[in-house]
């Protein structure tokens, strides 16, 4: 039996080149399918079911108002929705419109048998009779199958569309059910999916009656079998009216957190099947190498080219990865002269940002989003390709501003906006030693494809600058270090510590000139291609010193009514970011009012693209250096 061969459409699947399914939410109802599909995030989930598109977007198809779903994919923010495809949010606006089920014991009219053409007046004696007359046993499928709540719902569904016998459901070796696209009812308000199995104490008894006999025929075999209670005690009630199952807000922070988990245990089981095909694909390589020598036909080499690309995928899933842990946005949170600038920028500029919409671009924990809503936006979209995006809509929900701030997970450069402009970009895109990362890439594709024209960027300029360092003692801890290592010598390591550009705090009283200025754009008109720039470049000596390193550090600025700037100087207040140390190999005596005429030069590494790779001149001695 082919389950989708005999069930009609219930759920058009969206197009979208993005592997990452929707996930929708009013305020205090959210669809079962998007959560579970947002949580996971990834081809992964469509491992555990042949996924149908579920939305809750309740706005009309040339409207959107302020009880819109506040997180939405990228593949369907455009795509007109039918009412089969939607959920009607004015059905369930606030907790307080939440009803709860009744119990097992009160009677639910009207109910079809899932076999027969027999009315049934509750759940309870409906499913009494399916056991009686069908041999049909829920208890023996959930412990067959490890169903829950979700499980039974598809489970009821999937045997009202298919109509299937009992026998073949008992007999199924897998839940053909677990499909997303049987969370639809088929059954306008069907009672039975509303059904409470901690509720019912006279299907507890029966269950209890029938594990004891199963228990007391297996004694010899020290088979130890659960109750009814136990099986179904974390079981919920959830709300099936209106034809679209909706949760309560405990419910769906339940649900949220074990996805969670199941993610992480994705995430580990990927990671290491791809290490073993890597690991595999390099033994076949070195059985073809001694078998053939070094002789590779045209199709190897376009398989070479193949698995190229597909270890660069890897290192960009990997960057986006790194930015789902908790301590990076820690970090950035607790980095006062960070947060602080934006938020003044944007509040203290808030008769700017009044009334318009926001484009949040790499929204993280979507503070700044919260800022934006702070200064009157009407609305914010924030994009990221993290999980973090998920913890972020549960932050939004915490502090109520969900109906202004829409999350989007997934790549700008991939993703379709609900809105075709907007007036507002603001993003916290700078790495270390401000190019790296390349995320600048990404806000200057978002401001040349949705910026109104004469729109704000925040911020809108951005500068790096070269200092002299003389720091003896730091020196010897990181270049010095490798020429006695508890005796032993470890030369050999110092040439890959030195070409590796150190991230540190630097000391004021260890600077030796004046910043000189080797990089500034304009983010308003800048383009992907002034990220790799040559400059020359000056530097004059305020004092006699060794000078070990040359040090760089950035600026940003808001130039906006009241102008903010945040800077990573040594001068400034430190930031996660500290400066970008450049150890040279051998400490150079300078004087003071002597001038370094020197030069550096920034490209992005030839296979990582979110890499740099600095080449710097000082008096006509070369130095490589790479940012990785």
């Amino acid at each position: 039996m082919d389950p989708d061969a005999d069930v009609p459409i219930l759920l058009e699947a969206s197009e979208t080149n993005l592997p990452h399914q929707s996930f929708h939410e009013s305020s205090t109802n959210v669809s079962v399918a998007d959560s579970a599909a947002a949580t996971m995030g990834s081809e992964s989930f469509r491992e555990f079911s042949d996924r149908g598109q579920i939305s809750s977007n309740s706005s009309s198809d040339d409207e959107i108002s302020d009880e819109d779903s506040f997180v939405e994919s990228a593949c369907n923010s455009n795509k007109p929705l039918s009412t089969q495809e939607c959920f009607n949010e004015s059905d369930m606006s606030s907790d307080d419109d939440w009803v709860e089920e009744p119990c097992a014991d009160e009677p639910m009219h009207n109910i079809p048998c899932l076999f027969c053409v027999e009315i049934l007046p509750s759940a309870h004696s409906l499913l009494e009779h399916c056991k009686n007359v069908h041999h049909f046993s829920l208890p023996a499928l959930q412990k067959r199958h490890g169903m829950d709540q979700y499980s039974f719902i598809r489970l009821i569904n999937f045997i009202r569309s298919c109509n299937v016998t009992s026998r073949e459901v008992m007999e199924m070796d897998t839940p053909i059910w677990e499909q997303d696209k049987f969370m639809m009812p088929v059954i306008e308000d069907d009672a039975l999916l509303m059904y409470d199995f901690d509720g019912d104490d006279g299907l507890k008894s029966t269950v209890s009656q029938a594990v004891s006999t199963t228990a007391s025929s297996a004694d010899s075999d020290n088979v130890k079998v659960r109750t009814e209670g136990q099986m179904f005690s974390n079981f919920r009630v959830a709300n099936a009216e209106g034809g679209h199952v909706t949760l309560s807000q405990a419910h769906f922070d339940d649900l949220h957190a074990t996805l969670q988990k199941m993610q992480l245990v994705v995430d580990e089981s990927n990671a290491t099947l791809k290490q073993y095909q890597k690991d595999m694909d390099s033994m076949r390589k070195a059985m073809k190498h001694m078998v053939m020598g070094d002789k590779q036909s045209k199709e190897e080499e376009e398989l070479a080219a193949i698995q190229r690309f597909e270890e660069e995928e890897d290192e960009e899933d990997g960057y986006f990865s790194g930015y789902a842990h908790f301590s990076i946005h820690h970090d950035m949170l607790a980095d006062k002269p960070r947060t602080d600038s934006y938020r003044d920028a944007i509040i203290k500029n808030s008769h700017m940002i009044k009334d318009k919409v926001v484009l949040d671009l790499g929204c993280g924990t979507g503070i700044l989003s919260m800022f934006a809503v702070q200064a009157g936006a009407s609305k914010v979209i924030g994009v990221d390709q993290s999980q973090i995006i998920f913890n972020a809509m549960a932050i939004i929900r915490e502090n109520k501003m969900e109906n202004k701030i829409k999350l989007i997970r997934g790549r700008i450069e991939e993703v379709t906006l609900s809105e075709p402009v907007v007036d507002v970009l603001v993003s916290e895109w700078m790495g270390y030693f401000l190019l790296f990362e390349g995320m600048l890439d990404s806000v200057i594709h978002a401001r040349n494809k949705y910026l109104a024209p004469g729109g704000l960027m925040l911020p809108n300029a951005c500068t790096i600058s070269m200092m002299a360092v003389g720091d003896s003692e730091r020196y010897s801890e990181m270049v010095r270090f490798w020429d006695d290592v508890y005796g032993l010598k470890m030369t050999s390591m110092r040439p890959e510590v030195l070409r590796e550009a150190s991230i540190e705090t630097v000391p004021v009283e260890k600077i030796l000139s004046d910043p000189s200025l080797v990089l500034q754009l304009d983010l308003k008109t800048c383009t992907s291609q002034e990220t790799e720039f040559f400059r020359a470049f000056q530097l004059k000596m305020t004092r006699e010193d060794k000078l070990t390193a040359l040090v760089g550090s950035f600026d940003v600025t808001f130039h906006l009514d009241h102008t903010v700037m945040l800077s990573t100087s040594p001068y400034s207040p430190p930031t996660h970011w500290k400066q970008t140390v450049f150890y040279l190999p051998e400490p150079i005596t300078v004087h003071a009012g002597q001038v370094l005429e020197c030069s550096i030069k920034v490209q992005r590494h030839s296979k990582e693209v979110r890499w740099l790779d600095v080449a710097i001149m000082i008096n006509g001695d070369k130095f490589k250096y790479s940012l990785s």
